[in-house]
């Protein structure tokens, strides 16, 4: 998986399940076959997410594609 940062205060909080904020956050695109509700990733918050637009460039997918975004917070 190639991870790239995203800036953290673009990210809302409370989706990680932090209450004061989130430090830094990165995403990556998944190709596995696996189930997405499954990955884990030591340190790290995640969660899964189909969308259609790309969370780096803010360009329109051709077809909506399912990420993997992490963060560290508190």
């Amino acid at each position: 998986m190639q991870w790239t940062f995203i800036d953290p205060q673009t990210v809302n909080k409370t989706i990680f399940g932090f209450k004061e904020k989130v430090f830094c956050c990165k995403v990556a695109k998944w190709h596995s076959k696996y189930d997405i509700r499954m990955f884990q990733l030591k340190g790290w918050n995640t969660i899964g997410d189909l969308i259609e637009y790309d969370p780096i460039t803010g360009n329109k997918l051709k077809n909506s594609q399912w990420y993997v975004f992490a963060a560290k917070g508190v």
